[in-house]
């Protein structure tokens, strides 16, 4: 059923790519049945998988836990744990009416893909545009990780993302700070992206600058002297040290300064910087779209030597297809109905490659 309902919904992504310069087409009235079926699906994907993973298992039993707690239990766990509070919080807030996992899954997905396809819209303003990068963001994969077994850190990129899309469309400061905010007190990984976001909104950054920046840091990752310059830090900030060192490898084998992983992140730096350059059909936000992009992804470069590090990337890593997509979705010349059906296409054949599809003969 879930395949079908999928295989549906592509079609009427690839009747946007392939027509999307027809004015009927782009009525946004075409566009709730796509976009609510893939809130739907991303929902249904992320709430019903990845049980046999241990990070949702956890969740869970936090969940049940705390759902029978009192209020003062909870703050306590945020007195003496540590623990964000926002996501305490949350947790407690659906106890009150359930005290199944499951359902508690189901809402935090579907506020995750919610938030997305507001976050787009903003940003895009059109509701085909919306659907197809809604569309290109499931099959990536990412997101539906982070809004089922790793939803402590998706919720707060849920948060940080809209953020983006304020500083982007240049609303006032209030209201990018709130939404950072929330965010930072779903995830304390986020501090570090949320200054970065708001300094896009205080502050003229040259992208050539933040370049360059990239760059340097580049070197360090490739050649792993990363870890030498950021030692330090491990002195003042405890996760550091904790995710550096080598006994964390018995959980996570995946290695540290990964070259898969500085690919992922450089295809977009490159393809938005040129895009940035070269292409005048653009909308005004994109090149500060291009600037996220970047300085999130410094984040993730310079502290690569740690365990679990892709924890760090998403947060660029989730704007990918926002920035390879526009200018795509944007171009009206020559060849376009070829080109902009055959993004789908490639990231459909990415998620098949990725995994995307797995959960999808979930009973």
């Amino acid at each position: 059923m879930i395949t079908a309902w999928f295989v549906l919904v592509t079609v009427w992504v690839l009747a946007f790519t392939a027509l999307g310069q027809l004015r009927y087409v782009r009525h946004w009235s075409n566009a709730v049945f796509p976009l609510a079926s893939l809130i739907c699906i991303n929902t249904y994907v992320a709430a019903q998988g990845n049980f046999d993973i241990i990070d949702k298992s956890r969740y869970a039993l936090e969940f049940e836990s705390l759902s029978f707690a009192p209020f003062g239990e909870v703050f306590d766990s945020f007195v003496t744990e540590g623990r964000e509070p926002a996501f305490l919080l949350f947790n407690w807030t659906i106890g009150l009416f359930t005290h199944d996992a499951r359902v508690f899954f189901m809402i935090a997905a579907a506020a995750c893909s919610l938030m997305l396809a507001i976050t787009l819209w903003v940003m895009l303003g059109t509701g085909w545009q919306t659907t197809v990068v809604f569309y290109l963001t499931f099959c990536f994969g990412f997101f539906t990780n982070y809004s089922s077994f790793l939803l402590r850190q998706g919720l707060s990129i849920s948060f940080l993302l809209l953020a983006a899309a304020l500083v982007f469309r240049r609303a006032k400061v209030r209201w990018v700070v709130l939404l950072l905010l929330i965010g930072l007190l779903f995830h304390w990984s986020a501090a570090v992206a949320a200054i970065l976001i708001l300094a896009l909104r205080l502050f003229r950054l040259r992208l050539s600058i933040l370049l360059a920046v990239w760059c340097l840091l580049t070197v360090t990752y490739l050649t792993g002297s990363n870890e030498t310059l950021a030692g330090p830090l491990g002195n003042v900030f405890s996760d550091i040290e904790t995710y550096s060192d080598p006994e964390v490898i018995v959980e996570y084998t995946g290695g540290t300064n990964r070259l898969d992983f500085w690919v992922m992140s450089a295809v977009p730096v490159i393809f938005g910087y040129v895009a940035v350059k070269k292409l005048t059909f653009l909308p005004d936000w994109y090149s500060t779209l291009v600037k996220a992009y970047v300085l999130l992804n410094c984040y993730y470069i310079a502290l690569g030597f740690l365990y679990f590090g892709d924890r760090l990337a998403v947060y660029s890593w989730s704007l990918t297809p926002l920035v390879m997509a526009v200018p795509f979705l944007g171009y009206e010349g020559r060849g376009q109905m070829l080109l902009k059906p055959g993004l789908v296409i490639g990231l459909l054949i990415w998620a098949a490659y990725f995994g995307t599809f797995e959960n999808f003969s979930i009973r």
